[in-house]
């Protein structure tokens, strides 16, 4: 009976060694930034940080006054501080239900917001503007040039700026 306490007290505190010296991977890029995200559901503006990650993963954290005013790890999952939800679901909550699951993580990497149906794209000296419109769903402009972004949906009254340092 002892020996078999003293077994599983040492596979736990090996697996609790291990967990407690895992490091999660350091951020591949980071920019400063000052972000803006206005929904029906929530707003904040401050400035923060986004981090990418390997995997197209990216992380929004966001200050106020030095405290953490909100923090959002996007990939596959999106989580909000420590609830975590499929990208759809996110959509539905806090943006539209009719925006594609890599709506928010296309944002964050710079790049076109794949998905989005009667989308044009039309590219200009300094960076690209993304057009799409679907009838009664969404009418999405997005603008990106060098370290400035804004996303505006006036069908959802949706607006992400995010102004960066790089």
């Amino acid at each position: 009976m002892k020996l078999m306490r003293a077994f599983w007290f040492i596979i736990f505190a090996a697996i609790a060694l291990f967990l407690g010296c895992a490091k999660p991977a350091p951020p591949l890029a980071s920019r400063s930034v000052v972000a803006t995200i206005k929904t029906p559901t929530f707003s904040v503006s401050q400035s923060g940080f986004i981090d990418a990650f390997p995997n197209d993963e990216y992380r929004l954290q966001i200050y106020a006054a030095g405290h953490g005013a909100l923090e959002l790890r996007v990939g596959e999952k999106i989580c909000k501080g420590a609830f975590c939800m499929s990208a759809a679901e996110f959509n539905r909550r806090y943006l539209s239900a009719n925006y594609p699951p890599n709506f928010l993580r296309d944002i964050l990497g710079r790049r076109t917001i794949a998905g989005l149906k009667n989308s044009v794209v039309a590219s200009g000296a300094g960076g690209w503007i993304q057009t799409a419109t679907l009838e009664g769903k969404y009418d999405v402009r997005y603008e990106n040039s060098g370290d400035f972004q804004r996303v505006r949906d006036s069908v959802n009254r949706v607006l992400i700026v995010i102004v960066g340092a790089n």
